[in-house]
């Protein structure tokens, strides 16, 4: 996986931290510890086109009657599941809290 916050790479198997469950888990990365998930409206929409595509298809195949509508529901929900599919990717829910550096002695030298 790559991190959205840090931009490493981590395995699967390295993830310790979860925390919610169903469409709105997280996880944090082990190397940066950010919490990370993905957006569940979009995840929401790829399974609905999916479904939907499925049973459209299913619909042309096993009732040809209602072929001129099943084609373009068929179309719109795979244009529906392919972009949601390219948008969903992991987002950066909560950045770790980072440790104030006192460089005053640092400005000091430049001033």
């Amino acid at each position: 996986m790559l991190c959205t916050h840090c931009h490493k790479h981590f395995k699967v198997t390295k993830v310790e931290n979860h925390r919610g469950k169903g469409l709105n888990a997280q996880i944090q990365c082990p190397l940066c510890e950010a919490w990370l998930g993905r957006n569940p409206i979009l995840t929401r929409l790829k399974m609905v086109g999916f479904y939907i595509g499925a049973s459209a298809l299913a619909t042309q195949y096993w009732a040809p009657d209602y072929k001129t509508i099943a084609i373009p529901v068929l179309i719109l929900s795979i244009i529906t599941l392919l972009v949601s599919h390219l948008m969903d990717h992991l987002k950066v829910i909560e950045a770790p809290i980072q440790p104030e550096i006192n460089n005053d002695e640092h400005l000091r030298k430049y001033r």
